[in-house]
């Protein structure tokens, strides 16, 4: 929920706990107790399209770091064994850049994490035919931590069926708020102007309830 989302939200609940604590002044207007049923299945419905979004958004955090963890135990194995590679051929340059251990790569931020996994992955498709021939790496290793790379890539960016399911719940959340919004301008606003001289105090407490407060 953005916070205009949120704040309209709040006002909601406002207004309907105004009421419920009120009930005895207004139900015996069957009208009224009709729209607040509706604001108040409404209510829930918001509460759930929120939860959707609030999941969507959980779940691609968990799925990412998962793989996260797994690339970077991947591309320990492989820069190891490059590491080697270098010191074997007289190549210290090629050496440091080898050097991370898993649990330096865990603690990078995930853009130089991805950047150094690139190098990792560049250092062995480059010396493959050696990798694969002395050094026991295969070529499938190189290609699945590829494949995981670019994976990671597409999570970073949030892939499609993630943005669908979250745009998906931002718009229930638009379109709910926006139909309590129309209740309650169009219908209980003006069925409340019953007691706007028959019980002032009342009406003006759901007025100060109906007031919008920016957080």
């Amino acid at each position: 929920m953005n916070q205009r989302q949120m704040n309209s939200k709040h006002m909601l609940d406002t207004s309907l706990s105004y009421l419920n604590g009120k009930s005895a002044i207004w139900q015996g207007i069957a009208k009224i107790g009709e729209v607040k049923n509706q604001l108040n299945v409404i209510s829930l419905a918001i509460d759930n399209a929120a939860d959707e979004q609030e999941q969507s958004q959980v779940t691609i955090g968990k799925i990412k770091l998962t793989l996260k963890h797994t690339i970077c135990e991947k591309a320990d194995i492989l820069n190891d064994v490059v590491e080697v590679f270098a010191l074997m051929n007289d190549n210290p340059t090629l050496a440091d850049k080898m050097d991370d251990s898993i649990s330096d790569l865990l603690k990078m931020k995930n853009e130089n994490m991805l950047r150094r996994v690139k190098q990792i992955i560049t250092a062995a498709s480059e010396n493959k035919e050696a990798l694969t021939a002395d050094y026991g790496i295969t070529a499938e290793q190189i290609t699945d931590l590829q494949a995981d790379y670019n994976h990671f890539l597409e999570l970073n960016g949030q892939p499609r069926e993630y943005q669908i399911k979250s745009s998906m719940a931002t718009k229930s959340l638009e379109n709910l708020v926006s139909e309590a919004n129309s209740l309650l301008s169009n219908r209980l606003d003006n069925l409340m102007k019953i007691f706007k001289r028959r019980n002032s105090s009342f009406y003006n407490g759901y007025l100060k309830a109906r007031m919008v407060v920016d957080y």
